[in-house]
């Protein structure tokens, strides 16, 4: 009985002669080497011999016809796959010999002749391989190798790097419009370099004189900010929070309140000329209180081209 449709199959033909020309007789068998072959995709198992039979030196199937059509050993819808055949010859009135056969479905139709081993005493063995092995013992772990050296890590004005510089004392400002220096909070910049700017001020003062506010860069510079703070005119810290976006250079007037608020302004820079940035602030509007920006408040810059 043939196999099913759409099982991949290999062809086994051979032709035998003794030394003097007579016509080769007896049976040539096919065993998996696994106990069985099973396919659910078509409802089918398989196990046992196959059993061929040698006819005026041609091999037959049992049904006569020539050669041996047999299920091919990597069939993918079969389970297992890749095992093999032990292939049993034994011809009336000579040796019996066996071998192992890896019958691959790109083999089609194949003699027996490309594929059975040779006799040593032929001098020459044809590959055929055989069953796959168990898995052998783990090797020895190898020595640990030696420790890197330690890498450099980046500093200065470098892509990547942060630079943060932190106001170590309370300054104030009274009865002044004129935008001026923080005394601590700059940041040297280099051309060309692009930079991220983050800041954060802790600023209180009489809510009618407010803060003004911005980030001072170097001639020819390019980028915004925003104060990240409430609109004027607050007094008890609640009110609409500020992000418009602004030219560096550009102030803007920001509410703060007696007990103090939190300023935080974000930005990015390119810079035109080798420089600094700097927080500059006044009162927004000129009494005699003064406007005051604490000790703890900080200036950060990331270079990131």
């Amino acid at each position: 009985m043939a196999l099913p449709d759409g099982v991949q199959t290999v062809t086994l033909t051979g032709n035998r002669q003794h030394p003097d020309g007579t016509p080769y007789t007896g049976t040539f068998t096919l065993r998996p080497e696994v106990g069985q072959v099973s396919s659910p995709e078509h409802g089918l198992i398989i196990t046992g011999d196959v059993i061929g039979h040698w006819v005026d030196g041609i091999l037959h199937a049992d049904d006569d016809t020539p050669g041996l059509t047999v299920l091919a050993v990597d069939d993918p819808t079969c389970t297992p796959t890749g095992w093999t055949y032990r292939a049993y010859d034994a011809p009336t009135g000579g040796r019996e010999r066996d071998y192992p056969l890896l019958l691959t479905a790109d083999l089609g139709t194949i003699d027996l002749a490309d594929l059975a081993p040779a006799e040593p005493s032929a001098g020459e063995y044809v590959l055929v391989a055989g069953p796959r092995g168990e898995q052998g013992l783990q090797g020895i772990q190898g020595l640990q190798g030696i420790q890197g050296l330690p890498g450099t890590v980046p500093t200065g004005d470098t892509v990547g790097v942060i630079r943060t510089v932190d106001k170590s004392a309370d300054e104030q400002i009274g009865t002044s419009t004129v935008l001026q220096d923080d005394d601590h909070l700059t940041l040297p910049v280099t051309a060309g370099g692009r930079y991220a700017i983050a800041a954060m001020l802790v600023a209180s003062g009489d809510p009618a004189a407010d803060l003004t506010l911005t980030l001072a860069a170097p001639p020819g510079s390019t980028g915004h900010w925003t104060p990240g703070a409430i609109t004027l005119g607050v007094s008890d810290g609640t009110g609409s929070l500020r992000l418009t976006r602004y030219d560096l250079g550009t102030a803007i007037g920001v509410g703060i309140i007696a007990g103090g608020l939190i300023v935080a302004p974000l930005g990015t820079l390119t810079a035109g000329a080798t420089g600094t940035l700097t927080v500059q602030w006044a009162q927004n509007v000129s009494t005699a209180t003064p406007t005051i920006v604490r000790a703890g408040s900080w200036l950060q810059v990331t270079r990131t081209a």
